[in-house]
């Protein structure tokens, strides 16, 4: 863990003296105990946050979404090197949010306001600049939480439709749809396994957000979580033997861990205030958490305890 974190300061410090000194608050650190040790800040402007996602496969970037407008939410771009954040599109005037990034980081899809909750999933080849898109369905409806599978060859997404709201899936080219997920209920928040065998989401098809995994037929199904309140946002760590999650199981939304197959169940916060969107870090050691401090909304990056 030490070690990963002098490698991550290495890469944040722009200057040989502001290294040495944060690598002598990470030694000091890692002597404590791992209830002590506090989350790295990222932001510091308390502006409303969501939806983080590593953008490129060396982790050296961070997208994110930024409610920078009442009526708006704009995809931005965080270089962990230098701390600098800049809108992606910085055209747009639409909202755009729920960001997915292919493995191989070549492929970036996101959701789209089109007007009156008309939602429409947007593909975007960062190699070619080619753009596709998923238009929204009839009335207020639209595609959520995309996802790629790990072969970079299809888009996972949440869809309402019938009532119920499924979970389906997409080539690059926003064409030949399959039913992934099919319940009563809402589904949503899909996510692959690094081995691409297995997807983990959320679904209230027994009257509340559970956990849940499947193959990615949507075969095997098998419940990962019981508790009173929410269980959302599920997230496979990079070897796929942990899946993070946001959970108001204690009465306030903060961040768990547990193992692929629900055991081991961990709180990572415990703070009275939100903690939420928890992405892995590609080293598999700590998240990138939207945390609400002192009703101030940032990134941080959490160590695992």
């Amino acid at each position: 863990m030490m070690t990963k974190l002098r490698q991550f300061v290495r890469t944040w410090c722009r200057s040989e003296r502001r290294q040495r000194l944060a690598l002598l608050a990470v030694t000091l650190l890692c002597s404590l105990p791992a209830s002590a040790v506090e989350p790295l800040r990222l932001t510091t402007d308390g502006r409303v946050k969501r939806d983080p996602v590593i953008l490129n496969p060396q982790g050296t970037e961070l997208l994110y979404v930024l409610h920078d407008k009442p009526n708006r939410l704009r995809l931005m771009k965080l270089t962990l090197k230098d701390g600098q954040s800049a809108p992606l599109h910085p055209d747009e005037t639409r909202s755009e949010f729920e960001p997915a990034v292919s493995n191989d980081g070549r492929y970036l899809a996101y959701v789209q306001n089109r007007g009156n909750l008309s939602l429409a999933m947007v593909v975007h080849d960062l190699v070619e600049n080619k753009i596709t898109e998923l238009p929204p369905g009839g009335g207020f409806s639209g595609m959520h939480s995309p996802t790629f599978t790990r072969d970079n060859a299809r888009v996972l997404f949440s869809y309402p439709e019938e009532g119920r709201q499924s979970i389906y899936s997409v080539d690059l080219d926003c064409k030949n749809r399959r039913t992934v997920v099919a319940s009563a209920g809402v589904n949503n928040w899909p996510h692959c396994s690094p081995d691409g065998k297995r997807l983990v989401f959320s679904s209230t098809r027994d009257d509340d957000y559970e956990l849940y995994v499947a193959h990615l037929d949507g075969s095997e199904l098998q419940r990962l979580t019981t508790s009173p309140k929410q269980d959302i946002r599920p997230k496979f760590s990079p070897d796929g033997s942990r899946i993070a999650f946001t959970s108001g199981r204690d009465g306030n939304y903060n961040i768990y861990v547990m193992g692929a197959d629900g055991s081991g169940l961990a709180p990572v916060t415990t703070h009275v205030e939100h903690d939420d969107y928890a992405t892995w870090h590609p080293d598999g050691q700590s998240l990138f958490v939207v945390s609400e401090r002192n009703g101030q909304f940032d990134l941080f990056l959490v160590p695992l305890p």
